[in-house]
């Protein structure tokens, strides 16, 4: 504590001595008011300093207190000079040397920031390719939020769709059974009408050979014997009427067929 109230005391004084030194006179209450010190304290200072010849003290008209400077104050404030411009070469050194490694850590830190400038653009740019992919993706995605919005769309239209062809399909179903029901009827009537077309064939077959019976009788009638033309003439007239009869049974059952293909086809 002692040393502290003894620093504190010579660095009053100091500038008490600096003060004085720098204006040549001044006076207790002056040197107050500078200093912001109460006047019973710097007279005591000034005091002190009297007595190591350091300043004078005297009253001027007024009876104020003045203080000033001495050749011996003057000589302690050159060879202070001298010191402070020591202290102040090795602190310009000192700040010099500061400098330089100031400046080579400044240097070396200017290397780290370009190093970091260059990672940086480095970076920079794997951002603004991540942001154009991301732009990528976010157009990409509203393609498929729209896409999906549509493709529910499609979706509901497709089932209606669905529904209306289910309908149709039982419809048809029903539809198919009958025309089904229909075709094994007309594939019967086509059976029959095969069968009928036969007996149409069998028919033709008998016309064929009764008239190739009559030719070779009229052929016989023009050779024989006038006795034998009256058997003849009989046995003529009972073919042409087994032809007729045929004839007749051939052109009904053509007229059977023909109603039996017209309701086939209605």
């Amino acid at each position: 504590m002692g040393d502290w109230k003894n620093t504190i005391l010579l660095t009053g004084i100091d500038k008490l001595l600096e003060v004085i030194g720098s204006e040549g006179h001044i006076t207790l209450g002056e040197a107050s008011r500078e200093l912001n010190i109460k006047p019973s304290i710097i007279e005591s200072w000034a005091t002190a300093l009297a007595e190591d010849k350091m300043i004078t003290t005297s009253y001027n008209t007024q009876g104020e207190l003045v203080f000033k400077s001495t050749k011996k104050n003057l000589k302690v404030k050159e060879g202070k000079i001298e010191e402070l411009k020591k202290d102040v070469d090795a602190a310009v050194e000192s700040v010099e040397s500061d400098i330089d490694s100031e400046e080579k850590m400044l240097n070396v830190s200017k290397d780290h920031i370009r190093s970091f400038e260059h990672v940086l653009n480095s970076d920079i740019n794997h951002i603004e390719s991540f942001n154009k992919d991301l732009k990528k993706y976010d157009d990409k995605k509203d393609e498929l939020v729209h896409l999906v919005t549509r493709l529910k769309s499609e979706e509901s239209t497709l089932e209606k769709q669905i529904d209306k062809i289910e309908g149709r399909e039982k419809k048809i179903k029903i539809e198919s059974d009958k025309i089904k029901k229909i075709v094994d009827i007309k594939v019967s009537e086509i059976t029959q009408s095969k069968e009928k077309i036969r007996d149409i064939e069998r028919s033709k077959t008998e016309l064929k050979r009764d008239f190739e019976v009559l030719k070779r009788i009229s052929k016989a009638i023009k050779k024989s014997h006038p006795e034998e033309i009256a058997t003849k003439i009989d046995d003529i007239e009972k073919r042409t009427k087994n032809i007729k009869t045929h004839n007749s049974l051939v052109k009904q059952k053509f007229e059977n067929l023909s109603d039996i293909m017209k309701h086939l086809f209605s």
